[in-house]
Order: C-alpha cells, then sequence, then structure tokens
C-alpha cells in the first residue's frame, strides 16, 4: 500500500495544472498523503495545501508519479534511484517511451497501481567517473546515457576507448554514446544503433558520425568496465554529459570511466502494460494481421 506519494509536474511548466491538482486530489479523496515534487512550477503549487518536496527529499514517499513527458521522468527517476522509490510515469508529450500511462487513463490506472495491479520493473543504470592523475573530477548516473560529444562544432574528437584492460578501438568522430537498454530508444536509435529489450543487461556503445564507416555500434555485457580517452588536448575540445545534460567540459587528458551503476529505477507499469505494443505505437510499425 502506497502511503505517501509525491506528484511531479512537468518541469516548471503550468500547462500541467490540470492534471497535477486533479491527480492530487484524487489520492487525498483516497486517504493517501500527497507531496508535490520539486519539478512542479511554483504557479501551481502556491494555491495547494501539500508539503512540497524538496529535491533532497525522496526516502519519506513510497511512490514518485511523474506528470510530463520523459525528460522529467529521467530528472525525476535519477534520483528515486538512490532512495529505491518506484516511478509512474504519466504521458503529456509526445512519444513518451517511460511515461506509458495516458493521460486519458489517468485516474483509472493509478487506481489500479493503488490497488497493488501493476508491475514493476528494474531498469539498469551507468555511473561515469572523469579521472585526471587519479582523482575523480566529476561523477553521476545515468538512466539513458552517458554521451562524450564535441564541444566545437568544427572539430571532430580524437578517442580511443578499451573494454575491461583490451583496446577495442580509436576513431574520429562528433562523439560516442554509451547507452542502457532504456536509452537505446533516445539519442543512440537516431545514431543508428540498435533498439535494446529493457529486460536484457547490456550497454550499447554507438559512435556519432564516425569519419570512417567501419566503426559501427557494438553491444558489452553491463558489467563491462569502459575507459575512454581523448586526444585533442586543447581546452573545452569535448563534453560528457549524462540523460542530456552536460555535466564536464574535457581538456583532453582526463580519463572517461563508464560501468554499470549501483543504483537501477524501478518503473511501476500497469498490469496490462505490453513494451512490444509500446513500441508499436511509439514508433509507427505495422499491426498484427
Amino acid at each position: 500500500m502506497f502511503k505517501t506519494i509525491g506528484v511531479f509536474g512537468k518541469y516548471q511548466d503550468t500547462s500541467v495544472e490540470k492534471p497535477v491538482k486533479l491527480l492530487t486530489a484524487h489520492l487525498e479523496a483516497k486517504g493517501i498523503n500527497v507531496k508535490l515534487g520539486h519539478t512542479t512550477a511554483e504557479e501551481i503549487t502556491r494555491d495547494l495545501p501539500q508539503e512540497i518536496m524538496h529535491e533532497s527529499l525522496t526516502s519519506d514517499i513510497d511512490l514518485a508519479i511523474v506528470i510530463g513527458g520523459d525528460g522529467t521522468l529521467l530528472h525525476v527517476a535519477r534520483r528515486m534511484a538512490e532512495k529505491n522509490v518506484p516511478v509512474a510515469g504519466i504521458n503529456l508529450g509526445t512519444l513518451g517511451f517511460l511515461t506509458d500511462i495516458p493521460q486519458s487513463d489517468m485516474l483509472s490506472e493509478i487506481d489500479q497501481i493503488i490497488e497493488g495491479n501493476y508491475q514493476l520493473e528494474n531498469r539498469i543504470m551507468l555511473q561515469v567517473k572523469v579521472v585526471r592523475n587519479g582523482q575523480v573530477m566529476y561523477e553521476d548516473n545515468a538512466l539513458n546515457d552517458i554521451v562524450i560529444g564535441r564541444y566545437a562544432l568544427e572539430k571532430l574528437i580524437k578517442w580511443q576507448v578499451q573494454v575491461n584492460g583490451q583496446f577495442v578501438t580509436s576513431a574520429r568522430s562528433d562523439g560516442v554514446i554509451l547507452a542502457t537498454p532504456t536509452g537505446s530508444t533516445a539519442y543512440a536509435l537516431s545514431a543508428g544503433g540498435a533498439i535494446v529489450h529493457p529486460g536484457t543487461d547490456v550497454i550499447s556503445m554507438v559512435p556519432v558520425s564516425p569519419h570512417t564507416l567501419s566503426n559501427r555500434p557494438i553491444t558489452l555485457p553491463a558489467n563491462s568496465k569502459v575507459e575512454l580517452s581523448i586526444h585533442n588536448k586543447t581546452p573545452n575540445c569535448a563534453h560528457v554529459s549524462t540523460d542530456g545534460l552536460i555535466g564536464y567540459n574535457l581538456i583532453g587528458d582526463e580519463l572517461v570511466e563508464i560501468t554499470r551503476s549501483p543504483y537501477s529505477v524501478k518503473l511501476v507499469h500497469t498490469e496490462n502494460y505490453n513494451y512490444f505494443a509500446m513500441l508499436r505505437a511509439k514508433l509507427g510499425w505495422g499491426s498484427e494481421r
């Protein structure tokens, strides 16, 4: 039974006011304590009596419900993972690979979850560390992907990669993506990577616009240690981003280490959730004949 639920509106967007207030009132009528997440715009929260939950306060809720798109869910889920709090997503966006509950069915499907009729799915995360002279300069976790991308438009990145201490390849490209199965339908997909079922424990490495056609995506075991170095040796030659957010600018003398994160995201789906049906709907695949 979920006694305290955090409701997170689409990041600082007042357009979600109606569904946020509707869901909040619906949950309170069932005797559930509701806290509003830090992503929700102040214009929405100021006339609601519920406690506002600061970004660091996640351990006192049993479930997080995100009303918005995949971007907001990514932001919230990364923080919930550290406290082992499950996350459900209500889709107000367009694609919605992660926010799978349609707004039109919001109350009925949330009721199903509250009554215990749901699936709990574990999604692996990645951890990135940027190391210089043995010192960790930057560290973060990602649900979708870690991207090493070029900082200046006019220069390709010169990089090489080792997996578990074994040299794999060197290349020049716009960047390289290390993606989880969750992230295989994000940036990695547009860069030519394969769609990977979220039930598999793998890491996809996808070069972005490589200078030679022989550099292809490769799938690695999730317990791999990927070490990537940049050879440009100029300030701000490249950057490291986690789930689309630039986290650290590289100067060329760092080692970027990517491993499986100790955390995982628990996604809550209703019992009628079907991954392949979701793919067909989002990607326009053909229906069964």
